[in-house]
């Protein structure tokens, strides 16, 4: 009789925790965007030739709705690069940086730099993958709808024999990749003192600048210090990446919560049906 006890008691243990997990996964993603294809023109260090490729960026922005004056995560995450390295270089500090267009309810160009991570450079015909990263965007508090985000012009730097950097930039129109809902429920009153920025080898805050045809898009330097004398904006972005994000912020979500509720509950009727079983069994013998 105890055994059977015992094997009801671990078989419904299982189902609660199902039940909890099953909770948990639930939640909504946190991120929404979609890949986009274009056609780059890049700027090779080392006297390579200039090349022209395929490009591939996925821009992923929260999917719900922000208010303007708000701090969003903008995650990027590009394919292989059209270029390539004439001998392979592992191990290579190399820190990404994007520039990003506005359209809709606000407009403007915005540089997104992410942090000097370690990237193994492989050799040609291979082509070279960075590693997705993420940065803060802060909504004008001037918004009046919905924002479109569009990729642009690309620059890398790499510290091989000094530094060395590859500029890629759009060679026609490039379509959108994500987009910020806004509502205009509850604007912030301070939006220019939102949340603490993530602590960590960020770079500065950059400034929102009119949007340039790609042709005419200014060559960055791919400095981790970014832009020189940026000067004050309602839309300001601060990079980090990814590992550092995934390592902060304790604490469980709501859906995690009543998930681990849900389990406990189920797992308190299991214990008291095995109580009762078990007396009905005493008081027959």
């Amino acid at each position: 009789m105890a055994r059977r006890i015992a094997r009801a008691g671990f078989v419904l243990g299982l189902t609660s925790a199902s039940v909890a997990a099953s909770v948990v996964g639930l939640a909504p993603p946190a991120f929404a965007g979609n890949q986009i294809s274009m056609q780059v023109h890049c700027e090779l260090p080392l006297d390579q030739p200039p090349i022209e490729g395929e490009q591939l960026v996925t821009l992923e922005g929260p999917a719900d709705a922000v208010r303007p004056g708000d701090k969003v995560k903008i995650r990027v995450t590009l394919g292989p690069n059209a270029g390539t390295s004439p001998i392979p270089f592992p191990g290579t500090p190399t820190t990404p940086s994007i520039e990003l267009t506005m359209s809709g309810g606000a407009t403007g160009t915005v540089r997104l730099q992410g942090p000097q991570m370690i990237v193994d450079i492989p050799g040609a015909p291979h082509q070279i993958l960075i590693p997705p990263y993420e940065g803060e965007l802060q909504i004008p508090i001037e918004a009046t709808g919905d924002i479109s985000l569009t990729p642009g012009k690309m620059v890398t730097t790499t510290a091989i024999f000094g530094s060395q950097v590859t500029t890629c930039f759009p060679t026609g129109p490039v379509p959108v990749s994500t987009v910020v809902k806004i509502t205009s429920q509850d604007a912030p009153v301070n939006p220019a003192q939102g949340p603490a920025s993530t602590t960590g080898a960020g770079p500065s805050a950059q400034s929102v600048v009119p949007a340039a045809p790609p042709s005419q898009a200014p060559v960055g330097t791919g400095s981790p210090s970014g832009p020189e004398s940026p000067g004050p904006s309602s839309a300001t972005i601060q990079a980090k990446s990814s590992a550092s994000d995934s390592s902060g912020g304790g604490g469980l979500s709501g859906a995690a919560v009543f998930g681990i509720a849900a389990g406990a509950l189920v797992l308190a009727m299991a214990v008291v049906t095995m109580l009762m079983s078990w007396r009905r069994h005493t008081e027959d013998d």
